[in-house]
């Protein structure tokens, strides 16, 4: 009762709508994943970020300091510990030996203020090939072929009048599937113009740093350098210069705990394996639909792989373009098996008014004559042409 009681709430149901998507599925699970999966984690991000910067009081925690120095510290970004004093005062380690003498107080702190609308551009860029694939290039096609249809016969003869838009409808999926592994580098790249330009390397930095990680931080004898801490020190120092009354200057320091960093340490992690590995599976995606472009007879055997038993209604079909094919693979995610199959039947129907499901393949020479699906349905003779078969 508690689980359906919540499910009714407003904030609770558009989350479950957020992944329940379309009545009739226009994408396929890898753009989905894109769009719903890769958007949800950022989302989770945003919120705690946000919540931790802007209702937490405890962002950041000076000692001895008052909220003057607290604010512009926070503001104004911190600067790493001296390398002598770490492992004493903090359990994090940095290795600050290519840090120059004279930047040894920079600070290096002072994005984490941005992090929110980091990822709130993040998040936009993901959605922008579901938006434009779904308001501009699928043009309601799917919806035109199954919604006007509710019968599997209806539905064929949709299929054929619309075929000459395959060709150009699956193109343009191939394309919003490339600009989706586009968006993916797009973000990587704004995150690491943000992180002073230490996230393209931080999630190979961070397993190696794991890999050699004991519980005193100690390899050979010697310290080992923390990538999560340089990119998210948790322990900072923070020095403060005002004018002071008698004209001169007035230096103060401070030593600041930044625990929000404990989360952003793993989170920015987890972000940085997921766009990989999303990078690595679109890639191969992206093979994988150029050749089902390029080789029909791949998707007609991969389309009879989906709908096993139903072998004699695939017979009919395969004089059929790779732009068909692919059209009936995204038909088969919307509707039912048992339904899917009955418009494979119909749609050989139509292709080969000769052929019936279940019988001999003896009129093959007939079938290749009388092939309608291949003709254009949109052409002027097209009438003449079926009357006179």
């Amino acid at each position: 009762m508690p689980s359906m009681a919540m499910g009714q709430l407003p904030v609770f149901k558009n989350f479950l709508q957020w992944f329940a998507g379309d009545k009739h599925k226009i994408d396929n699970l890898l753009f989905r994943i894109h769009h719903q999966y890769t958007t949800a984690i950022l989302i989770f991000g945003l919120t705690f970020i946000f919540l931790e910067n802007s209702l937490d009081g405890r962002a950041i925690n000076c000692r001895n300091a008052d909220n003057y120095a607290k604010s512009y510290c926070w503001i104004h970004g911190t600067g790493y510990v001296k390398e002598h004093l770490q492992g004493e005062a903090t359990g994090c380690y940095v290795d600050q030996s290519g840090i120059k003498d004279e930047e040894w107080n920079s600070r290096v702190t002072a994005y984490y203020l941005w992090l929110p609308f980091l990822l709130t551009f993040a998040i936009g860029f993901s959605k922008v090939p579901r938006i434009l694939w779904k308001r501009c290039l699928e043009g309601e096609l799917m919806h035109k072929i199954i919604e006007e249809g509710t019968e599997s016969r209806v539905i064929a003869q949709n299929f054929k009048d619309f075929k000459k838009r395959y060709k150009t409808y699956s193109i343009h999926f191939a394309l919003c599937e490339a600009l989706n592994i586009g968006m993916v580098f797009l973000n990587m790249f704004m995150c690491d113009m943000l992180l002073v330009n230490k996230f393209w390397s931080y999630g190979t930095e961070v397993l190696d740093f794991l890999k050699s990680y004991n519980r005193y931080g100690f390899l050979n004898g010697e310290r080992v350098h923390n990538p999560m801490c340089e990119l998210f020190p948790t322990e900072v120092a923070c020095y403060i210069t005002i004018g002071a009354t008698t004209g001169g200057k007035d230096q103060s320091n401070y030593l600041c705990i930044l625990s929000n960093n404990l989360f952003n340490q793993k989170y920015f992690l987890i972000v940085w394996l997921w766009w990989v590995c999303l990078i690595v599976v679109s890639v191969l995606g992206m093979v994988y639909r150029v050749s089902r472009m390029m080789m029909p007879e791949l998707s007609r055997t991969l389309l009879k792989w989906k709908v096993m038993g139903y072998k004699y209604e695939m017979n009919s079909l395969h004089n059929l373009t790779g732009a068909d094919y692919f059209m009936l693979d995204r038909m088969l995610d919307s509707l039912p098996r048992k339904v899917f199959a009955e418009v494979l039947t119909e749609v050989g129907r139509i292709c080969h008014p000769k052929y019936s499901p279940g019988s001999p393949r003896e009129d093959q020479g007939n079938m290749d004559k009388v092939d309608y699906c291949k003709k254009d349905s949109y052409s002027a003779g097209s009438g003449s042409n079926q009357s006179d078969s």
